[in-house]
């Protein structure tokens, strides 16, 4: 299976699960042979990943791992190409500037659809902080004859990066469940600004729910139904929602950044807190506390629970059985690990 051909079964909405599962497979084929780089989920102590001030960046290999995160990769690829395309008829004489931070070592979410805009090149902006995720998408680039795109790479921590022009899309994937330890955030704060009028940030919003649940429940309903399937709806039965936690979008990301603030019991920058009130409830002990991640990508294309590694449940550990009545803050905490905070009203 040729690039092309990947491209064009990942982006064809009839594809059946084990189709997209073998072009994604054959995408990583590709890729390994080209730059020697082979997908690891490099759990082993954070081996080679880049501790930044604003979250961790992992490393190649763990990078390039994601793309098997199958319902993940085709939902980000389809979202890409959809913006592309709306910014093609939206910009129709302008050539467009696309911006992806954090691309990784094979460009997994922009390199199956270039072949697709041959006939108007791209300005494409590729940021990474590993110079080995850089080389290797160099080699893939050359690779695959993309020089019909003008196509920079830059070496550095897209929470800091400055350009000096404005894009029509901008496009970062730095994220695990409930947007801890990964710079999502930063990068989102950071970046969103040097979006044009009218352009668009991929993905679009990113929503944490915290809930009351009962996780082994789920597990056994979520585990008797097909992979690649719509089924976060599924799980919800016994949940007890208690609030939004965050809403990270690029229209506000700067402004609750702006406003964060340093938290002396924590010593931690936090953004604004939650108040989140515990329900009198006959079972609340055996709950559990669980943050749930759902992602709008572009438009029509949604990550929901459990479709995939950052839409999966994130059980909050650290406070005492809940008898009901309690009533806590919820804060969202920057800094080199981010993550949620849960402490006493």
């Amino acid at each position: 299976m040729n690039l092309n051909d990947i491209g064009h079964s990942i982006l064809d909405e009839t594809s059946t699960p084990e189709a997209l599962r073998a072009a994604l497979d054959a995408f990583v084929e590709l890729c390994v042979g080209v730059t020697g780089i082979q997908p690891d989920v490099s759990f082993d102590a954070w081996a080679d990943d880049s501790m930044l001030p604003s979250g961790v960046a992992i490393n190649p290999k763990a990078a390039a791992h994601c793309v098997v995160d199958y319902q993940r990769s085709v939902v980000f690829i389809r979202s890409v190409y959809a913006a592309i395309t709306t910014m093609e008829a939206d910009y129709p004489d302008t050539n467009l500037q696309v911006l992806y931070a954090g691309c990784g070592p094979y460009a997994t979410l922009l390199l199956p659809l270039l072949d697709r805009f041959t006939g108007r090149g791209l300005n494409i902006t590729l940021l990474d902080i590993h110079q080995r995720s850089l080389d290797s998408v160099a080699l893939l680039l050359e690779r695959f004859e993309c020089s019909h795109h003008s196509i920079q790479l830059i070496n550095c921590d897209a929470c800091n990066y400055r350009p000096t022009q404005q894009f029509h899309l901008i496009l970062s994937e730095t994220m695990q469940k409930s947007l801890e330890q990964e710079p999502q955030f930063a990068i989102t704060a950071n970046l969103a600004p040097y979006l044009m009028t009218g352009g668009v940030f991929i993905p679009q919003c990113i929503e944490v729910e915290l809930c009351l649940a009962n996780l082994a429940n789920e597990k056994v309903l979520i585990d008797r139904l097909p992979k690649l399937a719509h089924i976060g709806l599924k799980a919800t039965k016994q949940r007890h929602r208690l609030a939004t936690v965050l809403t990270l979008s690029p229209e506000r990301a700067a402004y609750q950044l702006l406003t964060a603030q340093y938290q002396a019991r924590t010593d931690k920058i936090e953004l604004a807190p939650t108040i989140v009130d515990i329900p009198i409830l006959p079972n609340v002990a055996a709950m559990d506390l669980v943050f749930f991640t759902r992602i709008c990508v572009f438009k029509q294309y949604k990550l929901e629970d459990y479709e995939c590694e950052i839409t999966l449940p994130l059980k909050y550990y650290g406070l005492p059985t809940l008898s009901g009545g309690e009533r806590f803050d919820v804060s969202y905490q920057l800094g080199s690990y981010p993550k949620f905070n849960i402490e006493p009203h």
